[in-house]
């Protein structure tokens, strides 16, 4: 059963353990799972730690591990504790919305969550980590701090605006951090944020924003390339989209163009390469096909066999052995989730020129792609990705693997830094709304470059400039 686990890295958990203030005796962990966030606050010298988790499993192991701590096995939802907490860290569960009732099984459903007045300001499709921040606030002293990780992606949520609106009549958010890197033990496909927030409302307290990259190991405040210095862009890449990579599907040869099977009804688009767009829009691409069986599919004959098939090579082989694990102990190993690829799509690979294509057509994205999801006009952000200017930061930030080939991380896109829209006027603001949209209906290269020039009304760096110093380090790139 998903109980929406994904565990937090050691770099991660002892850096949100170092903003809990020294003062802070008595501390929850609302859902310890491994147990990285008690052996975080261990470390940093505090003692008077409490934990709920409703995996049995990792309760054992942690009771084992910590027979001094007082951990309890349940639901942190219906946790009622006798004394309230002066602070608390958590990773919470990441279940979407339509997935709680899933865990009726445990007493969990919607409907008996929602019996607490506290979630009243929610709405009936928040996802189970807003339940969690909203308790957690309950439970917390005045002057009580709570630091947590989720999703960067609530702000977006229909129901993020009355969420923050929650959060805001009990705390004050004080820190807001973006972590772009590899946050998480797995490969989980989330755009990260972590909150500090404080409750105590006595006075006003200003949201600190700060930018961190998670690269070889090591923690960084991302630091202004000299180059941006020479920009002068003041709007960092977050405040206008969010990223993720494509779907992986653990297993291409079982899941991509399945070989016999042909039941439309199991069959949904996916775009594998860059190669198979034309221009800068996905529709008339060249498209294959994903298999996704959705719950409480009949299967045919047919797809049964294909299915005992490949479970059967799984079996023998023992690879892909994360797929090979779960077919061993999951009857529905086969099922894999459809991800939302709308947006942005970039092929990050580059061989010749960078192309940030809108997904007109909606189709799925695989994992040669990173997913770009605008918070502004769709066709302005496609512009302030689709120009010299962008173009020249990426080929400063990427990484070169020779015969021309260059790299992108997903933290090099995070990184961007960009024109402050907030300061454009009405009349460029149009331009690149405009020249976006003929970009995507024209796929006409030119258009790069006069928007181009309407951002260089906004740049310390002339165009004349930038076009010479972006040709040369191409240059250099492609006769490597």
């Amino acid at each position: 059963m998903d109980l929406g686990q994904v565990f937090t890295t050691k770099i991660i958990s002892n850096y949100m353990a170092s903003l809990l203030s020294n003062d802070k005796k008595r501390i929850l962990e609302p859902c310890f799972g491994g147990g990285a966030f008690i052996e975080a606050c261990l470390e940093a010298g505090f003692e008077n730690i409490v934990g709920c988790e409703l995996d049995g499993d990792l309760y054992e192991t942690a009771k084992r591990k910590y027979p001094e701590l007082e951990l309890i096995k349940g639901d942190f939802l219906k946790y009622e504790p006798t004394n309230l907490f002066d602070a608390i860290i958590m990773n919470p569960p990441y279940i979407r919305q339509e997935k709680i009732d899933d865990l009726v099984s445990f007493g969990i459903t919607k409907k008996e969550i929602r019996k607490n007045h506290i979630y009243n300001g929610l709405p009936s499709t928040a996802n189970m980590y807003m339940y969690f921040v909203i308790k957690a606030i309950s439970l917390l002293n005045p002057g009580g701090e709570l630091v947590i990780i989720f999703p960067g992606t609530w702000m977006d949520a229909r129901s993020g605006k009355s969420f923050e609106k929650l959060i805001k009549q009990q705390a004050s958010i004080i820190e807001k951090i973006y972590v772009s890197g590899d946050v998480f033990d797995e490969n989980a496909l989330v755009d990260v944020v972590i909150l500090k927030m404080i409750k105590d409302l006595s006075k006003s307290i200003c949201t600190i924003d700060k930018h961190l990259s998670l690269v070889e190991g090591e923690l960084r405040e991302q630091a202004v390339e000299a180059y941006q210095q020479e920009l002068n862009f003041p709007a960092p890449f977050s405040k206008y989209a969010s990223v993720r990579r494509g779907l992986s599907t653990g297993w291409n040869k079982m899941f991509i163009n399945p070989e016999g099977i042909d039941d439309a009804s199991v069959l949904v688009d996916i775009i594998s390469s860059p190669k198979s767009i034309k221009g800068y829009a996905t529709k008339g691409a060249d498209f294959d096909k994903l298999l996704v069986i959705s719950d409480g599919k009949k299967l045919s004959g047919k797809l049964q066999q294909y299915l005992e098939a490949n479970k059967q090579e799984l079996l023998n082989e023992k690879k892909p052995k994360t797929l090979y694990e779960k077919c061993s102990v999951d009857s529905n190993w086969f099922r894999i989730n459809e991800l939302n690829s709308e947006g942005i799509l970039f092929g990050y690979i580059i061989r010749n020129d960078m192309r940030f294509v809108l997904n007109d057509a909606g189709v799925v994205a695989r994992d040669n792609f990173y997913i770009i999801k605008p918070r502004e006009n769709i066709f302005v952000t496609l512009s302030l990705m689709n120009n010299c200017y962008t173009y020249y930061q990426l080929e400063k930030m990427g990484k070169k693997y020779g015969a021309g080939v260059l790299k992108i991380q997903r933290y090099d896109v995070e990184n961007l830094m960009f024109i402050d829209l907030d300061y454009v006027s009405k009349e460029d603001f149009f331009k690149l709304e405009t020249l976006g949209k003929k970009l995507v209906d024209t796929s006409d290269r030119n258009l790069i470059f006069e928007i181009t020039k309407v951002i260089s009304n906004y740049a310390s760096m002339s165009y004349e400039k930038l076009m010479s110093e972006f040709g040369k380090i191409k240059k250099r790139r492609l006769e490597a």
